[in-house]
């Protein structure tokens, strides 16, 4: 997955501190760099230009892929080599097949039509060159529904066109003038960076971007670390049996049959079978509620090894034991893995 970091001129971030966020991402594995030639509240129209080309020389050295959102009347500026272009409102479809013919371009994915991509397509442009950038939000409570989100991204998929959206910092330097955080989904807008990430990736982003200019070391380390496609439950560790944590270490796969009342893993009991373990009973077995992790024990036979995550209120079962349970603001993610999709836990 090929995140970003986006970097700011003409604001109230340090211009040295810039440059160094550049290079410490660029050392951390980040491949794309979002910048703005639209932000209205730079105040000298001269500093921004200076401070604009030495963020662009030093992420062109530091080997990143240059985005620059551009409207209808500036984007000339910046048709440069090395850079994509990322299309906010106001162009034609004619002047995005054109373009698209020439350059790499990213269309704003908030607001994309069906019917716009289908001129697109009549009109001859590079699907090859487009990719689809959705917005952030600065104004708090006007960030996107998740269900508004998800379906933007399958009119845009249905083209063969990759999406990427935006997450805020929460720990870091927010943006001014709102100081709000620059996320694409509401949902997202208080939550850690790494949560937002996770969330993002369990709908199936493609990449992802902070949106804000000065991120903690911490929320980078967090971006850097996510999969593609995959979910990721902090979550915190119940058992002591070392079979059972060396089993939840691995990375699972959601089975395409989809159960009622349990996401149910592919791969539990062939892990325990590699491991060479066993997993004894609990002597006092609990109901199971949402958000539980189970390991069917040896009690349950041919299904010893097998992990679930509880998505409804179960009995209590001397063949099931409660390994894990996931943070309890990070259980609504459990409604976003897909059949086949890859998740895994981490405990803290």
């Amino acid at each position: 997955m090929q995140n970003g970091i986006s970097i700011y001129a003409g604001l109230d971030y340090d211009s040295e501190e810039n440059l160094s966020l550049i290079e410490t991402a660029a050392e951390m594995g980040f491949k794309r760099l979002f910048t703005s030639a639209q932000i209205p509240e730079a105040a000298n129209a001269e500093t921004f230009q200076e401070d604009l080309a030495d963020i662009l020389a030093t992420a062109s050295l530091n080997g990143f892929e240059i985005i620059i959102d551009v409207n209808a009347e500036n984007f000339s500026q910046y048709d440069i080599d090395g850079i994509t272009l990322r299309l906010d409102d106001g162009f034609s479809a004619e002047q995005v097949a054109e373009i698209s013919r020439a350059r790499k371009i990213m269309l704003n994915a908030s607001t994309v039509t069906e019917d716009f991509l289908n001129d697109l397509l009549g009109l001859g442009a590079n699907f090859d060159n487009i990719t689809g950038l959705h917005n952030f939000y600065p104004h708090a409570c006007t960030g996107l529904d998740s269900y508004f989100y998800d379906n933007q991204n399958h009119i845009l998929r249905d083209f063969g066109i990759k999406v990427g959206a935006f997450v805020p910092s929460k720990d870091g330097k927010r943006r001014q003038p709102f100081g709000d955080g620059l996320p694409t989904l509401e949902d997202c807008r208080n939550f850690s960076t790494d949560l937002s990430a996770r969330f993002l990736a369990a709908l199936g982003t493609d990449f992802i971007i902070i949106g804000d200019g000065q991120p903690t070391r911490e929320e980078l380390q967090s971006l850097a670390a996510i999969q593609d496609d995959e979910v990721i439950f902090q979550a915190q560790l119940l058992s002591n049996d070392l079979t059972t944590a060396e089993l939840l270490s691995h990375k699972f796969t959601r089975r395409p049959d989809v159960a009622k009342s349990v996401i149910r893993a592919a791969e539990g009991r062939r892990y325990l079978k590699e491991l060479g373990g066993k997993i004894p009973p609990e002597k006092l077995p609990i109901q199971r509620s949402f958000g539980d992790v189970t390991v069917d024990n040896d009690n349950f036979g041919r299904y010893a090894g097998e992990v679930h995550i509880v998505q409804d209120i179960l009995p209590a079962d001397e063949r099931v034991n409660i390994a894990a349970h996931i943070l309890e603001e990070e259980i609504f993610l459990t409604g976003y893995i897909k059949p086949r999709q890859k998740f895994s836990f981490k405990f803290i």
